[in-house]
């Protein structure tokens, strides 16, 4: 890369692309990168051609439900980044530091990076998929504008959330910022509650400014050229006007000095009581890491809070409550669980030379892996039965039970085999720091979505069938399965030398 100060964002950006490509040293995760890049196109036409078969009863049901979506993704478009500091980073800020990067390239490297967000991907394939069925019957010509307009929508969203998110890095690198946006942050959350208890939840969608979007949309299927082309111009001009302001926000956010040195430095703290086994030493220890932490502790914090606001005020279905747990609980593993033995850090060296702690110490990564698992699903699950229709049958209730168990017992299973297979160095300090590369990032996020998608599907089977032990008995193998595959992961954790390559990597690299 030329490290000349006079190169564009743009140039900077392709290099750093070029680098990180050539980093990547495993092949199955390049496979696991096309295939994520090719995988939501061919999503997308399935799902349009799968509409299709849709009952005619159900159609104004998706027509009405449309909106919403968009309100949706606005909503997720601007958390992600939030959640993650501005957005994931192409590379870790110290590993740049000697080379004239510009703060226009940190902002924009974030953005080619926002479908490593699982959610972020699901949620374009819907978008997509709802806009084309709502427009009309599929043609090759007004379908395509259609869809062109819900692309420009997803862009300029996701520009603007990642704008929204640096300017939000910026503030919290005082105490006063971080004051101010708690307090923002608070009443945002209140006023959500407010609206859901109030019934004011459809007045609003109604009257969302992203329905003009869809009524763009609309007029570019059924030909009204002026007015869809408004509506593109207008979205086109606002995402080009948001990356204006991402970079200059991006480069006032990089040029505040932080006060991180203040918040760390010594201070007195009361002695603890010793625990009384070292399993309950080891998952002290573990928890205190987790919340130390400031990207998991956000993380930790958005999969259990808000996962269950957005269930309570879309009023799903039960039927919908079973395909949920899929998508939570493989956010949940990406959060730290494809790593998880990164929690030690640069103390690992030192806790692993501790008398009887092979066992313990995994065992606590795992109950620790599980406890954000669990406590995501099931935010989902009570959230979404607060507003949720009456179940046709028990069946649903406990199929959408035991796929949340299930799901997250199968996601600590992948996981902890992934920690233990591919282990990497992250420190988990910075607002954007990642337990892995953005590569195996994406690679585990598909891996995670394919097990937790298709376990959903199996109970919603399941639940069509009446009989409410049927999905209890159905979750037995499940169950076992994942225990099976953690077992053996814990035996083979307990050799010295797959031991000793784990802790070293975690701690040095």
């Amino acid at each position: 890369m030329n490290p000349s100060v006079n190169t564009s964002a743009s140039r900077q950006l392709l290099a750093l692309l070029r680098l990180r490509w050539r980093m990547i040293r495993s092949q199955p995760i390049r496979w696991a990168i096309a295939a994520l890049t090719i995988l939501p196109v061919g999503l997308v036409v399935a799902g349009l051609f799968g509409m299709q078969t849709v009952p005619d009863d159900q159609t104004l049901n998706l027509a009405v439900a449309t909106p919403t979506f968009y309100v949706g993704f606005v909503v997720l478009a601007v958390l992600a980044p939030l959640v993650s500091g501005g957005g994931y980073e192409l590379y870790p800020a110290d590993q740049l530091v000697a080379y004239p990067i510009r703060p226009s390239t940190a902002f924009r490297s974030t953005l080619i990076l926002a479908p490593v967000n699982l959610a972020w991907v699901i949620n374009v394939v819907a978008l997509f998929v709802v806009t084309g069925f709502a427009a009309g019957d599929l043609a090759w010509a007004p379908t395509s504008r259609s869809l062109l307009t819900v692309a420009a929508f997803i862009l300029t969203a996701t520009v603007a959330g990642h704008a929204i998110g640096w300017l939000v890095m910026g503030f919290r690198q005082s105490r006063r910022g971080r004051l101010v946006t708690n307090i923002i942050g608070i009443a945002a959350l209140l006023a959500g509650f407010l609206i859901f208890w109030t019934d004011n939840v459809i007045p609003l969608l109604d009257n969302s400014p992203t329905t003009l979007v869809l009524i763009g949309a609309f007029d570019g299927y059924s030909g009204e050229y002026r007015s869809w082309l408004v509506v593109v111009g207008v979205l086109v001009l606002g995402m080009a006007m948001f990356i204006r302001v991402g970079d200059a926000v991006a480069s006032w956010a990089l040029r505040r000095p932080g006060d991180h040195a203040d918040r760390t430095s010594s201070r007195s703290l009361p002695r603890r009581p010793s625990s009384p086994h070292v399993m309950y030493a080891l998952l002290r220890v573990d928890h205190a890491s987790v919340w130390r932490s400031t990207p998991l502790r956000r993380g930790v914090l958005v999969l259990v809070l808000v996962p269950g606001v957005i269930s309570a005020l879309a009023g799903m279905t039960w039927q919908s409550l079973v395909l949920v747990p899929g998508l939570i609980a493989a956010g949940a593993g990406l959060l730290f669980g494809i790593n998880a033995f990164t929690l030690d850090s640069t103390g690992s060296v030192w806790l692993a030379t501790l008398p009887g702690w092979v066992s313990p110490a995994y065992l606590a990564k795992s109950l620790i892996f599980l406890e954000v698992a669990l406590a995501a699903v099931l935010s989902a699950l009570i959230g979404g039965s607060l507003r949720a229709q009456p179940a046709n049958s028990i069946s649903e209730i406990t199929a959408a039970s035991m796929s949340a168990l299930c799901c997250a017992a199968l996601v600590v299973a992948l996981g902890m085999r992934s920690s233990l297979r591919n282990p990497h160095r992250a420190d988990l300090k910075g607002p954007r720091d990642t337990p892995a590369t953005p590569g195996v990032m994406a690679a585990q996020s598909m891996r995670f979505a394919l097990v937790t998608t298709f376990t959903s599907l199996y109970f919603a089977t399941l639940a069509l069938s009446g009989a409410w032990w049927l999905p209890l008995l159905g979750a037995v193998p499940v169950l076992l399965l994942s225990v099976l595959h953690w077992y053996r992961t814990g035996l083979a954790w307990a050799h010295p030398h797959v031991r000793a390559s784990v802790v070293l990597t975690v701690a040095g690299g």
